[in-house]
């Protein structure tokens, strides 16, 4: 009887273990899309896209952009991207940019050290060059490790740089 117990004991205790280890193998990534500004003689206002690594092990990046939405998609459009591809649509209308394309050194390939972060500043200028064929001034980081898993931040509303001066004068 008390072995009978013992042993049920052992089976869920082992098996909490085993999915305790599956858990802290996968690499989890956190991306934050966050306004700030860089320089102190002259500065610049942007955008910072942190990246953290919450896992016990190195992630390998090899890509950083953002996104931006293009079209406005209605419900009819959601149905039938769900019926034609059998997935649901999370992201529709919205255009990927390599931050790359737009002269910013975005230094991937790059491996992020356990509980470690890495951050790269987006200016202004570079956003407006982004945001110009934007259908609403709002931006989503995503990140992608060598296994092409993708990490996305929340959505971020960029207020116009006149809006912006407006509100801080």
């Amino acid at each position: 009887m008390f072995t009978d117990y013992l042993a049920v004991y052992a089976a869920v205790l082992s098996t909490l273990v085993f999915a305790w280890n599956i858990r802290q193998a996968r690499p989890r990534l956190r991306v934050d899309l966050l306004p700030g500004v860089e320089g102190t003689d002259e500065p610049r206002f942007g955008y910072y896209i942190t990246i953290r690594n919450a896992s016990s092990h190195v992630v390998h990046v090899a890509a950083i952009g953002v996104m931006y939405p293009y079209v406005r998609v209605g419900l009819r459009d959601a149905i039938e991207h769900f019926r034609r591809f059998r997935r649901l649509p999370r992201r529709l209308g919205w255009v990927h940019a390599s931050l790359s394309h737009h002269g910013l050194n975005i230094q991937c390939p790059v491996s992020i050290e356990a509980r470690n972060s890495h951050s790269i500043f987006i200016p202004e200028d570079c956003l407006a060059r982004i945001l110009a064929e934007a259908s609403e001034r709002q931006l989503i980081a995503y990140v992608q490790d060598q296994m092409w898993k993708n990490v996305y931040s929340r959505v971020m509303t960029c207020p116009e740089p006149a809006v912006r001066e407006a509100v801080h004068s």
